[in-house]
């Protein structure tokens, strides 16, 4: 599932939530106008497995495989793309990020990472400059309190400085001193149509408008900072998938 440059994913979700427990609940991830949904935490659980999916913020507009313990677990993996989750069962997981094509064995980046079972876990591919880059893996918490609305946001803008992330028309920060490679960790808010501003740390100058975005409840917004030259974005969305109850 891809989401292009500077798209604004908004959940097509709209029946109401029926209560249950988190680690219940499947999800569903929502970009360009596409959604899938992955397992609940308890099920992949249950099957002795992790879920990982990719997020191609690389800044060369290529493709991009990806290998769990040399084998093939996603290709051609757009740029500015989030995948579905796909469950693993590898406990030290060892991540490879290659250019598609069995004929091309040029490594972009690796990593490795300890899953734990029933956790949810994002590879973000991040450039850092025109010839290296780098494999982030961090872990999802894609499930906001109750009532609330969740969003993230990851620098991954080669040579832009730490960064500020606000709501328009509000002096206080939503996020501050966002590092290149880092992940601001979650916020969760009442929800709202809300359009932010990124600056420089602690600067006044505005180098990014993000325009309005709904943000829901029961839903958790990733906002992936790129661009060299300029900064640029592009989000995707999570949402629990309401769980019938049991009879």
């Amino acid at each position: 599932m891809n989401t292009t440059i500077r798209l604004l994913c908004i959940t097509a979700l709209t029946a109401p939530a029926i209560a249950c427990k988190k680690d219940d609940a499947q999800i569903r991830t929502t970009s360009q106008g596409e959604s899938n949904a992955s397992a609940s935490a308890d099920s992949a659980k249950a099957r002795g497995n992790a879920m990982v999916r990719i997020v191609n913020a690389g800044n060369g507009g290529k493709d991009i495989a990806i290998q769990l313990d040399g084998a093939p677990l996603f290709d051609g993996v757009k740029a500015a793309s989030v995948t579905d989750y796909r469950e693993v069962g590898a406990v030290l997981a060892r991540f490879a990020a290659r250019s598609p094509g069995a004929s091309d064995t040029t490594v972009l980046a690796t990593n490795e990472e300890v899953l734990v079972d029933g956790n949810r876990y994002t590879a973000f591919l991040i450039s850092e400059d025109l010839s290296r880059s780098t494999l982030r893996i961090v872990k999802d918490e894609v499930i906001p309190d109750s009532g609330k609305a969740r969003i993230r946001v990851v620098h991954a803008a080669p040579g832009a400085p730490e960064l500020d992330i606000s709501v328009v028309g509000q002096t206080d920060k939503l996020f501050s001193g966002v590092g290149f490679k880092s992940e601001a960790g979650y916020k969760d808010l009442t929800p709202v149509n809300v359009a932010l501003e990124v600056r420089a740390k602690d600067a006044s100058k505005v180098l990014l408008r993000i325009p309005a975005m709904e943000l829901r409840a029961g839903a958790a917004t990733t906002i992936v900072l790129t661009g060299a030259a300029k900064l640029a974005f592009f989000t995707f969305t999570d949402t629990m998938i309401p769980v019938a109850p049991r009879m």
